[in-house]
């Protein structure tokens, strides 16, 4: 079963989202844009803690890829 992964970066549930510095941020991990598990939900983060972790999981993906190429 292949299955559609993306991440979102959003604000918490909660929380203003107006600091980029308040750990008001969440990476969420949609599989075919939902999210199917609450562990895929990284949260508590600053937004550049937020961008980090997307970038390193959609790196990690596109390193998997490859290597199954």
């Amino acid at each position: 079963m292949d299955e559609n992964i993306s991440y979102e970066i959003r604000v918490a549930p909660g929380r203003a989202g107006s600091d980029p510095e308040a750990p008001d941020w969440q990476v969420c991990e949609l599989e075919d844009g939902v999210i199917k598990n609450d562990a895929d939900i990284y949260d508590n983060l600053t937004y550049a803690e937020a961008q980090q972790i997307a970038r390193h999981v959609d790196q990690e993906k596109e390193e998997a890829g490859d290597a199954v190429s």
